[in-house]
């Protein structure tokens, strides 16, 4: 039961888009322009950086707390609490209210390692930004965090069930980036410093 309810919790906090809601209320579709990709980067490049920024807090802390309030219910356990994390990010892909359509998850995954390490959150959040400078893509970013994680809980920490909801969480962020990945080969990619004239919804 308690495996259940991380899972619940974790997915009912993970299904709360604040991309969505944020950038309607200035006015925008947020499924509609740039990547059409409802995620905190999509809002940083095509509503603007503050609010990128806000969605990207709230994206972070709605995972983090899912797996600090299953920690705290049962008897701190940190798999549980790594399960719920998980669980937001799933639910922060697949909200159901959305249609299950949402965001490719990287923000809510920070979250996780927030929790998880909040020096290796840091360092990792410095590693994305020099990732993000060199090239201009956040998407390169989000694919080298998500591959290193499990590998770093199962060889550094000797986690094994932490690496395996890590590794198929991974497995799946990979596969909601297929498009990005397609795009950085095509030379196509939008890159983080592009500027977007985006008409408001009428």
């Amino acid at each position: 039961m308690e495996y259940i309810f991380s899972v619940i919790i974790g997915y009912l906090f993970g299904s709360f888009n604040s991309a969505s809601i944020i950038s309607g209320l200035r006015g925008y579709d947020i499924k509609k322009i740039g990547t059409k990709n409802a995620g905190a980067s999509n809002v940083f490049i095509s509503v603007g950086k503050v609010y990128g920024v806000i969605v990207a807090v709230f994206d972070i802390l709605k995972a983090f707390l899912a797996a600090e309030i299953a920690f705290l219910l049962f008897s701190e356990s940190k798999e549980l609490a790594i399960l719920s994390g998980v669980m937001a990010v799933v639910g922060h892909i697949f909200p159901f209210w959305m249609k299950f359509n949402g965001g490719k998850g990287l923000a809510p995954f920070m979250g996780i390692l927030l929790f998880y390490d909040w020096k290796l959150f840091f360092i990792l959040v410095f590693f994305i930004a020099a990732i993000i400078l060199i090239t201009d893509y956040i998407a390169i970013g989000a694919l080298c965090v998500t591959a290193f994680m499990p590998l770093y809980t199962v060889i550094f920490k000797g986690e094994y069930l932490i690496g395996a909801f890590l590794l198929v969480l991974a497995a799946l962020m990979w596969y909601k980036h297929k498009e990005n990945i397609n795009r950085l080969k095509n030379g196509t990619e939008i890159g983080f410093r592009k500027k977007n004239k985006i008409k408001k919804e009428p």
